[in-house]
């Protein structure tokens, strides 16, 4: 929040060389990224290893019992080609999922705990996520759809604002992703889409990040001359 607000008040004060934006495409395949994982837990399949599997499923009754998604992109923050490094601070970001079948949605919650794609299943984590703190963030970051079932979200390209999501993983939260997991307990009509093992690479999952350098101290230190300026300005009008 400080640096977004820097921004703005470099922008006012007519700093604008400081606040040009770099965007960043993570998807699995694109330009050699290969740092993408997700996966399902089915409680209908519980055993199950889902991880090369083409889509992901999450739904409160799959078969009377819920289904999950895990989802999680590695190597987003460094210093080396195409990472984000340390001199920038994430401003927005998008992930974009093509949906195979409409439904009730999800929401969405930092993982706590590690987790393969080779050999996590819904009894292995001792029947699904929990969101109780331990395993997943009590609290979601962002909620897509609402809890009941109707088809809240559509089939085709959706476009999900990620931006809190990965300015809490730029400050080191979500090392190991994030849980989908499904409205309860009315979110029945659940919602598949592309994963990471999908044939086509344009429509696996898709993580755009764009960013803003982090000003130097002397020219935070003019922004925030500038917006002093200007807030005696408005008390003088006022």
């Amino acid at each position: 929040m400080i640096t977004r607000t820097l921004a703005a008040a470099l922008l006012l004060a007519g700093v604008t060389s400081a606040v040009q934006a770099n965007t960043y495409a993570f998807q699995q395949g694109l330009n050699g990224y290969s740092g993408q994982f997700d996966t399902n837990l089915r409680g209908e399949d519980p055993d199950a290893i889902e991880g090369e599997f083409f889509e992901v499923s999450v739904d409160a009754s799959d078969g009377g019992l819920p289904s999950q998604g895990l989802l999680r992109f590695d190597g987003l923050f460094g210093n080396g080609p195409g990472q984000i490094n340390a001199g920038q601070v994430v401003s927005s970001a998008t992930l974009t999922l093509n949906v195979t079948s409409a439904g009730s949605g999800f929401q969405v919650h930092e993982m706590l705990r590690s987790w393969d794609e080779a050999s996590i299943t819904f009894n292995s984590v001792g029947g699904g996520i929990q969101a109780d703190g331990i395993e997943a963030s009590a609290l979601s970051v962002l909620s897509v759809g609402d809890n009941n079932g109707n088809s809240n979200v559509s089939s085709g390209e959706v476009v999900i604002d990620f931006t809190a999501a990965l300015q809490r993983a730029q400050a080191g939260y979500a090392a190991f992703g994030w849980a989908l997991l499904p409205w309860t307990p009315d979110g029945t009509n659940g919602v598949d889409f592309y994963s990471s093992e999908w044939e086509f690479v344009s429509e696996r999952p898709l993580l755009t990040v764009m960013t803003s350098p982090i000003p130097e101290p002397a020219t935070a230190l003019l922004a925030l001359g500038g917006l002093a300026l200007l807030a005696t300005r408005a008390r003088r009008k006022s």
